[in-house]
């Protein structure tokens, strides 16, 4: 099976995590624990844009819920 990745399309880990707001070492957790999927290339973890869109959509989700149960 052969996978074609876009460079463009690729976020070192600091980098995915000033995206997100989190320290790094969250994001290495994520790893760890398979919540968020990742690219090694040469012993470098990259975090593919989607992943990062995904988590945002996520959280906002998530802030919209608790805002409705305040409201209720």
């Amino acid at each position: 099976m052969e996978i074609k990745i876009n460079s463009d399309d690729l976020l070192t880990v600091p980098k995915a995590a000033k995206q997100l707001g989190r320290p790094k070492m969250t994001l290495y957790r994520w790893i760890k624990v398979s919540k968020i999927i990742y690219v090694e290339l040469g012993g470098v973890l990259f975090i593919p844009k989607s992943e990062i869109e995904r988590l945002k959509n996520e959280k906002a989700a998530l802030k919209a819920q608790l805002e409705e149960r305040a409201h209720a």
